[in-house]
């Protein structure tokens, strides 16, 4: 055979690791983005406000396009560390909270290593553990999307390289019990990883512990409550010991753009606006929740989020998805049965207009069925 009819039978796919062949466990919703200045998006969970008028200004003045950002962000992660009340040399950036997660993932697990979770919760966690080689052991949450601190302590093996506990959790969108978080804390021999992307709305944090204990790291994101998703900017808190191990593989710049870092700082630096913001979303979202539960049969979760998670009275909620997406509203479908959310849809809080226009497609689509 020639070596022309070789490389015409040549599969390159082959070239790339299984793991990344597999299908992704993380999906969004669909998007269809020809008729996207009709949709109203209440599916990634994003603010409907925008950036604070600091950082629209910092961005609109914006023009060192030409320019790299500073290698090791300080400025940025000064900022960060200033809000959250711990030291820069602690905190590690990103493009989002994922990006961040995914780089303790890349420092932490080889193939065989295990990580803890509870689902339901944020899907990319065994996205990125499975990339790696590595098992996901599922400690699900209790009928009450509660931790079960018994099943993740019992869970820990000599090849568990860390637990991470999602509160407030998504996309059940409750708090996880602070004892039952803090015994886990307390008793695991591995690392924690606290993912509080939301914590801005339910007003707790556990930063704290980074100092308190020498195995908890905690991650947090501009993208919900500054309004910043598009712009990407996630951080990580890390116990000093493992601070220098973070910065040998973090990416040049931290992998946040110039202007991205400059509309953070911009953003905490306007605290007082971006915290009406806050007040107004928990308020929409306590007022939508009341709104749901007027109609037969919806029951919305309680929340300490900018999302509600809401059981119809269906026994697939997909089709009611389904048709929600045909009348211009994107919502999330959790359709993966071991989730036990087929029958449930997740709901951002968007501006009122928008909450509105839900609360009457859904009742008109329950109303026919």
């Amino acid at each position: 055979m020639s070596s022309q009819a070789v490389l015409r039978q040549f599969d390159v796919s082959s070239l790339v690791r299984e793991p990344v062949r597999a299908k992704s466990s993380y999906v969004p919703s669909p998007r269809d983005e020809r008729h996207a200045e009709h949709v109203v998006r209440l599916d990634m969970n994003e603010s409907p406000y925008g950036p604070s008028p600091k950082a629209q200004a910092a961005i609109a003045a914006f023009v060192t396009t030409h320019r790299y950002p500073d290698f090791d962000q300080w400025a940025l992660r000064d900022a960060i560390a200033a809000y959250t009340g711990t030291t820069a040399e602690q905190v590690f950036c990103g493009a989002g909270c994922d990006d961040v997660l995914n780089l303790v993932a890349q420092a932490m697990l080889d193939p065989g290593d295990e990580i803890v979770i509870s689902e339901p919760t944020f899907g990319v966690y065994r996205m990125q553990a499975n990339l790696r080689g590595a098992t996901t052991v599922n400690v699900p949450l209790t009928d009450g999307f509660e931790l079960d601190a018994d099943g993740v302590l019992a869970a820990v093996t000599d090849k568990t390289k860390y637990i991470i506990i999602c509160t407030p959790n998504n996309p059940t969108g409750n708090e996880l019990a602070p004892d039952l978080v803090e015994r886990v804390v307390a008793e695991a021999p591995c690392l924690v990883l606290i993912d509080e992307a939301y914590s801005e709305f339910a007003g707790t944090s556990y930063v704290w512990m980074v100092d308190q204990y020498p195995n908890v790291a905690v991650f947090r994101t501009m993208s919900k409550f500054a309004g910043l998703a598009g712009m990407r900017v996630g951080y990580g808190i890390v116990p000093k010991a493992m601070a220098p191990h973070f910065e040998n593989i973090v990416q040049p710049c931290h992998n946040v753009s110039f202007v991205s870092a400059e509309a953070a700082i911009a953003s905490l630096d306007d605290l007082d606006y971006l915290n009406g913001i806050v007040d107004r979303i928990v308020t929409s979202r306590d007022e939508l929740a009341a709104n749901l539960r007027e109609i037969p049969g919806v029951e919305p979760y309680p929340s300490a989020t900018n999302f509600l998670l809401v059981e119809l009275p269906v026994d697939d909620a997909g089709p009611v998805v389904e048709e929600l997406a045909n009348r211009g509203i994107l919502v999330r479908h959790f359709a993966n049965p071991a989730l036990g959310l087929g029958a449930c849809l997740r709901v951002t809080i968007g501006a009122p207009d928008e909450n509105e226009r839900f609360l009457r497609e859904l009742a008109d689509i329950l109303g026919d069925r």
